[in-house]
């Protein structure tokens, strides 16, 4: 199975537990491991990076989507050294958009707050293709299954 993540930069989950999101994003690589092949991630700041940690962690081979070449200038540094670590770290690294992946996942991980952007714009995209995902809502620190 091919996972993707979706999700908030950093700068804009700064309201809610980060530690909260980290958590819910590696216990659900956790549980799945054994059913995942492969995973796709835009390596932007936050849930991004912190997708690409835990899937490092476990050994869990990603791919590092990057949208555009001065993606790591929206970031701060640490973000950006991060970043480029996990790159190094990436079994491929291709350049792409969000469409690219949702086209390659067979499950979704979307931290999302409810408000429109990019993130709801790949939600709409997993849900228009009936592809299954899980909801990591950081406002009501739940997660669903969308199955």
């Amino acid at each position: 199975m091919i996972y993707i993540i979706t999700g908030h930069r950093l700068e804009k989950l700064s309201n809610y537990d980060i530690d909260w999101i980290k958590l819910a994003i590696a216990d659900i690589l956790e549980k799945d491991k054994n059913k995942i092949s492969l995973t796709y991630s835009g390596m932007a700041s936050g849930v991004d990076l912190w997708f690409c940690e835990a899937c490092y962690e476990f050994n869990i081979p990603y791919i590092a989507c990057i949208p555009f070449e001065d993606q790591k200038t929206k970031m701060n540094q640490e973000s950006m050294e991060l970043r480029q670590h996990l790159i190094s770290k990436a079994k491929g690294v291709k350049t792409s958009r969000n469409s690219f992946m949702v086209e390659k996942a067979n499950v979704g991980i979307v931290v999302w707050d409810g408000n429109k952007g990019g993130t709801h714009n790949v939600l709409q995209q997993l849900v228009e293709k009936k592809i299954d995902f899980y909801w990591i809502n950081p406002v009501k620190e739940i997660v669903w299954e969308c199955f």
